[in-house]
């Protein structure tokens, strides 16, 4: 397997809307792996309080459903500046900022870092959806789709019922190691 320069930090956000400018996070899942091993070196899981409430009836979810529970969870939820000095806290100073959809996860992870007055110190992305599909593009036997559940399940992972954060970026991480054996 090959070695990185830096460690890799998956992250995965679930908001109210996919508008980067309207939609709020209202969780979030990290996992660092290590830059050699692609082993788990930590993670973090939270859900986030947004400023407008959510309903499940609300549209533009990222997730398959959301319940009464999980907006219990939201309610007594930190916000996200709380969030972002937590995670501040864990990450290192240089790593490659890998995710599913990259340019989504990307603008969220900007916006939460702002709101402690940082700023994404690199551009250096691994977009998985990308390296999924080169991969996919020359096998002869998929005959899935690209989204992320066709993919996903392709690779080994098991039907979500739910996206939630951190179980997301536990099939990234996966899905990772795999492209690149």
């Amino acid at each position: 397997m090959k070695s990185f320069s830096r460690d890799i930090l998956i992250v995965d956000f679930e908001v109210t809307k996919f508008d980067i400018e309207k939609g709020e996070p209202i969780q979030i899942g990290l996992i660092l792996l290590d830059k050699n091993t692609l082993e788990t070196k930590w993670s973090y899981s939270s859900w986030i309080q947004p400023k407008q409430p959510v309903s499940l009836e609300q549209a533009g979810l990222r997730w398959a459903s959301l319940d009464q529970n999980d907006l219990e969870e939201i309610k007594k939820a930190p916000d996200l500046v709380t969030v972002a000095k937590k995670i501040v806290k864990l990450l290192p100073e240089k790593y490659f900022l890998c995710a599913w959809n990259a340019t989504f996860d990307f603008c969220f992870w900007d916006k939460l870092l702002k709101t402690v007055g940082m700023r994404t110190k690199t551009a250096n992305i691994l977009d998985l959806w990308t390296l999924a599909q080169v991969k996919l593009l020359s096998d002869e036997n998929y005959t899935g789709d690209y989204k992320s559940e066709s993919v996903f399940q392709y690779f080994g992972a098991k039907p979500r019922t739910k996206h939630y954060g951190i179980t997301d970026c536990e099939i990234e991480a996966m899905l990772l190691r795999k492209l690149l054996q």
